[in-house]
């Protein structure tokens, strides 16, 4: 599936096969072309900062060899970043809200220029941060949208979506999620992307959803606190005990050394 937009002197449409489950606020966020910290920046009202996860960078030195890994600094590599000497990486960054994840976006990103790798690696430009530094408008391409699962071989070729990819979210309940796949270009910046936001609630009540995520957090370190104090006072407790009785032993030898001492005996029964 591929997402159509069009447009006159005086109209504009975009069309595509949503989910019939999908709101009109999700598909705004669905619709997001390289401005989606921006759009959930406005929808919360709150900063939107972009946390990396991980980051694989790769180097084709040309067309005919295979990919090597590369470790920055690097200047070397980003001077010959060029249409037959690209640049590769895969990474994952979340954006986060107050500290909380709504969204999860996994990226393959590739870089034909040594301007665009500069900032791109070097001054670790974000991708959405890419195309405002450059002042350019992305092709967008929208290749799937779904709810809950994420369908890993729909909508893409790319290595990037196959079963053996790694993601974050395996393993966490999935069932209320939404994601999306699609891909942004322009001359030598292309970025194939899946993006996954944990919970449809978020764009039910985006404050009643951090509000809730922030409680949960608070009160797991409340239990965690409560765990440790008690593990303290116990450890307290022992070794008071430990001491009054070494005290106590300390006393009663001393009272029957005083005895001994004195030339009573010990423990004397009288007859």
């Amino acid at each position: 599936m591929t997402s159509y937009e069009s447009y006159n002197a005086k109209t504009t449409s975009i069309s595509y096969p949503w989910p019939p489950e999908v709101t009109g606020i999700e598909r705004i966020a669905l619709s997001a072309q390289g401005d989606l910290q921006r759009i959930l920046c406005a929808f919360f009202a709150r900063p939107i900062v972009i946390a990396l996860v991980y980051s694989h960078t790769l180097r084709q030195s040309t067309p005919q060899s295979p990919p090597e890994p590369l470790t920055f600094p690097n200047p070397q590599a980003v001077a010959s970043a060029s249409p037959t000497s690209p640049i590769t990486q895969t990474r994952q960054v979340h954006l986060q809200c107050g500290g909380t994840i709504a969204c999860t976006a996994t990226s393959i990103v590739r870089i034909s220029s040594p301007e665009v790798a500069h900032l791109f690696l070097e001054e670790k430009y974000a991708i959405g941060q890419m195309f405002r530094r450059l002042e350019k408008v992305p092709a967008f391409e929208l290749l799937s949208v779904g709810l809950g699962p994420v369908e890993k071989n729909q909508g893409s070729g790319s290595s990037l979506f196959s079963s053996s990819e790694k993601t974050s979210w395996s393993g966490l309940e999935t069932k209320n999620q939404l994601w999306r796949k699609y891909k942004l270009f322009i001359p030598d910046f292309e970025c194939e992307i899946l993006e996954v936001f944990p919970s449809r609630e978020m764009f039910m009540d985006g404050e009643s959803w951090l509000a809730g995520k922030t409680e949960q957090a608070s009160s797991s370190s409340s239990g965690e606190d409560y765990d440790v104090n008690f593990t303290i006072r116990l450890s307290r407790t022992r070794q008071s005990f430990i001491l009054i009785t070494l005290v106590a032993c300390i006393l009663v030898v001393a009272f029957e050394g005083i005895l001994l001492y004195s030339g009573r005996a010990v423990n004397c029964h009288r007859a």
